[in-house]
């Protein structure tokens, strides 16, 4: 329940797919995996993370931050965790992720966490059309 009930900012939910959904998906999908994002015994975000055999390459699918705990810094952080993460643990040697063309902020916070854009992509899931850039960062 903590995690569905975290939401991000009114004017970020177009970026991100609502946790809830997310959760879902995981669980009744092959090769969805999750990771809560804490701060000390509070959970103030969720990363969903696949291979994506496209790319092919591992993939940071969703990342968020709830409203309340934006700007003290925890976005940074929980990324560089969870780059650790799947370096060390996954073995992983490169992770992509994609950001909408309007995400300005977090396209910056992906640069400035050594990302580069490798392309633009544009797809069509459930009725709506995106388009988003391709970034990847080696571990």
């Amino acid at each position: 329940m903590d995690c569905i009930c975290l939401k991000v900012r009114d004017d970020q939910t177009g970026f991100v797919a609502d946790n809830a959904r997310s959760l879902v998906e995981a669980r009744f999908e092959e090769g969805l995996y999750t990771r809560a994002v804490y701060s000390d015994d509070t959970m103030v975000g969720f990363v969903l993370f696949d291979y994506d055999p496209e790319i092919p390459g591992w993939c940071m699918s969703r990342f968020m931050i709830g409203a309340q705990y934006q700007g003290q810094g925890l976005g940074k952080e929980a990324v560089l965790r969870f780059l650790d993460f799947m370096r060390e643990e996954r073995k992983v040697g490169e992770l992509y992720l994609h950001v909408e063309l309007e995400n300005t902020a977090a396209y910056q916070l992906y640069e400035k966490l050594g990302f580069q854009t490798v392309g633009e992509i544009q797809y069509t899931f459930d009725g709506t059309t995106y388009r988003e850039w391709r970034m990847m960062r080696r571990l």
